[in-house]
């Protein structure tokens, strides 16, 4: 998640009781897979936003009714590596 300010090795802090909100980075559950990307909250649903822009091979994903979906947590703090 380079454009997120997110680099290799940075340790991510994620609290599990705050409650998503529009534009959140987040550490993400879909379909057996875990993922960090910035959360878009809209009246259809959620999009998974990728943070790498310069990168056009990542896509954002759409979740609907038929995705196993949840919010494992939002991330707070990003602890960079030095």
């Amino acid at each position: 998640m380079v454009d997120a300010d997110m680099d290799e090795g940075d340790i991510i802090i994620v609290d599990r009781a705050v409650e998503p909100y529009n534009n959140c980075k987040a550490v993400c559950f879909i379909d057996g897979e875990y993922t960090v990307k910035r959360v878009v909250i809209g009246e259809n649903g959620a999009v998974l936003m990728p943070c790498n822009a310069h990168n056009s091979h990542y896509k954002p994903i759409p979740v609907g009714p038929e995705n196993d979906f949840l919010i494992w947590g939002v991330v707070t703090y990003i602890i960079k590596k030095a």
